[in-house]
């Protein structure tokens, strides 16, 4: 059942309902405000002093002084036998008296049929009194037919019937149109998914307004729709960077590979005897697997880095690794000056040791990628919160089509992937993978001609 016929059915039994109790409680009170009306008149009858009954039946001057008697009396004696009785109606067309052939016990209101079972009346009993003028006692039975209450009551029922009836047709009616007016905005939502599930991720379900319910749907499944639309972007292009990555990382360790079965084929076939040209042969070899083991062991620090095991965190002092790593590159490179500026001692949580490839990776890649004598400045500073760690060097830059990518993995300026022109393509993006797993930041300001530098930025360790 849809929705909106189950909003139009639940609507119709409640005002089904509600009418007919309306109605019920509506048709109760009235009649039971008439039936009071017939009882304060009988007992206005009763108080009266003097009741005309004269023994006999009522004679043509007495019918003509009262044409017409709206109330019914019976008059029992002592004996409990009918004295006198006075129906009511029209003198020449009387009612049937009320049914009542012995004095009641009681003097409460009763109710009771006409002799000819035609109609009913409303009774009073008034007990033994004695009347004026007449000697003895006597039970008097006042009764008012209730055919006019009856004729409205009727009316009230037949008038509550008909308008429960038009005003449950006429809600089942506004409720049908309300509901399909106020879920039309339902229905377009659900053609807006199919059309998304279709494929069409850059359509977006129609907003409805944010006040209503519809609306906040509307802009939460639109939410949903971009988070999802991002969520497999993302998966796209991680799919696009592993199948990049895998293509990279076979280029590299095909070349290393390649040169030692080279050189192992010549020793197997024998074209390199004993002496220089075998040592020469047995040095590449060892220079390849060496260049092999470096390649892997940075392949398993980015494994481990994009499985977010950062290691055990400690303590670091910046300043004192800084100064570290310069002391370090001066001593393995004395071709490139490198100057440290640090004012203060600055603190980070961090893992030592890969904070120290940070700097290591930062420091080879500013030598090998800038002329010999190239300068190379390093400074440790604080910033709003920040230890800002910044090599900068003197070199001719970075061209603007390579600067978005230099930290991508096994990419490299050169694409011949000459080793005279560097390393893997591993080192800046361990280093971002790196900072990335520490909460920081890292940046890259470069101009041809004046030099590359890149900023690492650190949360300073709180110290209490």
């Amino acid at each position: 059942m849809a929705i909106r016929t189950k909003i139009a059915a639940a609507m119709a039994v409640l005002l089904i309902v509600a009418v007919s109790i309306i109605g019920f409680v509506t048709v109760q009170t009235v009649s039971s405000h008439l039936i009071d009306q017939l009882d304060r008149k009988l007992h206005g009858l009763v108080e009266q002093k003097t009741i005309p009954v004269s023994g006999s039946e009522p004679s043509d001057e007495t019918a003509g002084e009262m044409p017409y008697s709206e109330v019914a009396i019976l008059v029992f004696g002592e004996d409990g036998g009918l004295v006198d009785a006075q129906p009511a109606g029209f003198a020449d067309d009387p009612y049937s008296l009320p049914d009542v052939q012995a004095p009641p016990d009681t003097k409460g209101y009763f109710t009771v049929d006409s002799e000819n079972g035609a109609m009913t009346y409303r009774a009073v009993s008034t007990g033994l009194v004695t009347i004026k003028g007449v000697t003895g006692t006597y039970t008097i039975v006042f009764a008012l037919p209730t055919a006019g209450v009856e004729a409205t009551i009727s009316t009230l029922t037949r008038t509550v019937l008909v308008t429960g009836f038009v005003v449950g047709a006429l809600g089942i009616l506004i409720a049908w149109v309300v509901t399909r007016r106020g879920l039309r905005v339902v229905d377009h939502m659900v053609a807006d998914a199919e059309h998304v599930a279709s494929g069409n991720l850059d359509h977006r379900i129609t907003a409805a307004d944010p006040r209503t319910e519809m609306g906040r749907l509307s802009l939460a499944l639109n939410r949903m729709v971009s988070r999802l639309t991002d969520a497999i972007t993302q998966r796209d292009r991680q799919h696009e960077r592993l199948r990049q990555f895998v293509a990279d990382a076979g280029h590299e360790l095909r070349t290393p590979l390649t040169a030692i079965g080279g050189y192992v084929q010549l020793y197997e076939s024998g074209a390199t005897p004993p002496g220089e040209k075998l040592d020469r042969a047995l040095n590449r070899i060892g220079s390849e697997n060496a260049r092999l083991a470096k390649l892997v062991d940075d392949l398993m620090v980015l494994s481990r880095l994009d499985e977010e095991v950062g290691g055990d965190r400690e303590l670091v002092e910046l300043t004192q690794l800084a100064q570290d790593a310069v002391d370090d590159a001066e001593v393995a490179d004395s071709t490139h000056p490198i100057s440290l500026s640090a004012r203060r001692p600055l603190t980070v949580v961090a893992n030592e040791g890969q904070l120290r490839q940070v700097l290591v990776n930062l420091l080879t890649n500013a030598r090998v990628h800038t002329p010999r004598g190239t300068a190379i400045d390093v400074s440790v500073a604080e910033h709003v919160g920040w230890a800002v760690l910044r090599v900068h060097d003197h070199g001719p830059g970075i061209p603007a089509e390579h600067r978005q990518k230099v930290f991508d993995r096994f990419y490299r300026a050169d694409p011949s992937r000459s080793r005279a022109t560097g390393g893997s393509g591993l080192g800046l993006s361990i280093v971002s993978s790196i900072v990335a797993a520490h909460g920081g930041e890292i940046r890259l300001d470069s101009e041809p001609g004046e030099g590359t530098a890149i900023e690492v930025r650190l949360p300073i360790a709180r110290l209490e």
